[in-house]
């Protein structure tokens, strides 16, 4: 979830979630989508699980079942909901229950969850028709909860990333120009969006931001595996896709054929109101 997913916040442009075709575009490849995503910090995902009422977790634009996996393997159920037919594939051979459609359009027949989650793909929906939904399925105090990782990229591969898409895809929506900047202050325009969204429904209590920081060393192929699955560069044509990792290649190569990726995973909480205003 800005061309957000592993992608960067664009906060001059239409609302994300009206961007369809780069929404539902990250199952071009699920199978390179799920190996090349990090995971999130084991910290966030038992944190979410301890402020929640109960086990029965909702995971909205699950993907190829990533944190759906995470929150499995911490105790709890997790039914899944995707608007990509391919990534729901993926997802369900892992063994993780996924129901094809757009959040906001998805019929929850009475079913009610303890805490709704949402992995870097909230973006993607609608801030204040997504909060209503998500209000619809939560028990008395249970928890909203989306999260994204915001990368701090090194300023050689953003610098490869802007010629590079400057000279083949000048009308790209990724604009990685903008995480020269400190990423997790770049990003609070739209972690804003997704708070005053969640305020406007009436049925939360004030949305609070819990953050953690981490880092990753990715070699120079898990680097070059991970590029094409960013928002954004989901759908250049595969000629021009080659020119874009050639450039990259050659910044990590500069880098000493490794780049360390300092993280901070953001997740934007509120619990929901026993009444509601």
């Amino acid at each position: 979830m800005p061309t957000l997913s592993q992608g960067q916040p664009d906060n001059s442009g239409p609302e994300p979630h009206l961007h369809r075709q780069t929404a539902e575009s990250f199952g071009v490849n699920a199978e390179r989508y799920d190996r090349a995503r990090p995971p999130y910090p084991q910290a966030l995902v038992d944190r979410i699980v301890a402020a929640s009422p109960g086990p029965h977790v909702l995971d909205v634009g699950a993907g190829t079942g990533i944190e759906a996996r995470q929150f499995r393997a911490a105790g709890c159920t997790v039914l899944g909901v995707e608007p990509d037919e391919r990534m729901a594939a993926f997802a369900r051979r892992s063994g993780v229950e996924v129901e094809v459609a757009r959040f906001e359009d998805w019929q929850p027949y009475g079913r009610r969850f303890d805490a709704v989650i949402s992995g870097t793909a909230w973006h993607w929906v609608d801030p204040v028709a997504g909060a209503a939904k998500a209000a619809q399925v939560l028990r008395p105090g249970g928890r909203l909860a989306p999260f994204h990782h915001v990368p701090q990229l090194p300023a050689e591969t953003i610098d490869s990333l802007t010629e590079a898409l400057q000279r083949v895809a000048p009308d790209s929506p990724f604009n990685p120009s903008l995480l020269k900047a400190a990423a997790v202050e770049a990003y609070q325009p739209l972690f804003a969006k997704i708070a005053d969204g969640i305020r406007q429904t009436g049925s939360f209590s004030e949305p609070e931001q819990w953050r953690f920081a981490w880092e990753r060393i990715y070699s120079r192929e898990e680097w070059l595996d991970q590029l094409p699955t960013f928002g954004g560069l989901t759908q250049l044509p595969a000629d021009k896709m080659a020119e874009v990792l050639d450039s990259a290649g050659a910044a990590i190569d500069k880098l000493g054929g490794h780049v360390t990726v300092p993280y901070t995973s953001v997740v934007i909480t509120s619990t929901r109101s026993h009444t509601d205003k």
